[in-house]
């Protein structure tokens, strides 16, 4: 995968002026940005938010390039949920979680849109039902079966990437999930970089004019 620098750029931009925190201190937000630079115009979604470092990053990607599309981003905001995903300070307890009100107040210091469904990821969202995306990033629970059924419930509605964070050996069951991944005969590997992994759709083809139809029904 191509990293461009404009991504980069974005990426320290984001990691310095959020109010809050990035996730792992925004080691694989260069890698968000470039994952949606490389893909072609439209939606993309992500599962777990925080305080939208990274849904803020595909968005200031897609402005920089003219890329046409919206930024979903799919989180309760359940802070017990999320304290059972994350090792943090006990002295920075209040950047645990983030809020729906941070997450949109970062939007706008950010001069970008997106557009929250504040709920849990499975079962899919029924506002997103029928939705297509070009790219997709899993942050959401990190034990059991989650990362799988995060996976599971985008494969057949994104065409070209999924990415992912914590793809490391602290989180046995996302490790597991993208092996399992890429096992299928829709997806596999495209990028990993630190605790970044990235997947490409190979199934249908990405010259075949008939995939967004297909896609669907996988």
């Amino acid at each position: 995968m191509r990293v461009p620098i404009e991504a980069l750029d974005i990426a320290e931009k984001v990691v310095k002026e959020i109010e809050g925190r990035a996730a792992d201190g925004g080691i694989s937000l260069p890698f968000v940005a470039a994952m949606v630079a490389n893909a072609p115009d439209g939606d993309h979604v992500e599962i777990g938010s925080l305080f939208g470092a990274s849904a803020i990053a595909a968005a200031l990607m897609k402005k920089e390039l003219g890329h046409e599309g919206k930024v979903y981003c799919v989180d309760p905001y359940n802070a017990e949920e999320r304290a059972k995903n994350v090792i943090i300070d006990p002295a920075q307890q209040h950047l645990l979680s983030g809020t729906p009100e941070a997450l949109m107040a970062n939007a706008e210091k950010f001069g970008v849109e997106l557009t929250l469904i504040q709920k849990k990821s499975d079962p899919w969202p029924e506002e997103l039902e029928t939705n297509m995306f070009v790219t997709a990033y899993i942050d959401g629970a990190h034990g059991g079966e989650a990362p799988w059924r995060d996976f599971e419930n985008l494969r057949g509605r994104v065409t070209n990437y999924i990415g992912a964070d914590n793809y490391e050996e602290e989180y046995p069951a996302v490790v597991k999930a993208f092996h399992d991944a890429m096992d299928t005969i829709d997806w596999f590997l495209y990028y990993k970089n630190l605790s970044f992994i990235a997947l490409r759709r190979v199934l249908p083809a990405r010259t075949d004019p008939t995939a967004m139809f297909q896609l669907a029904s996988l």
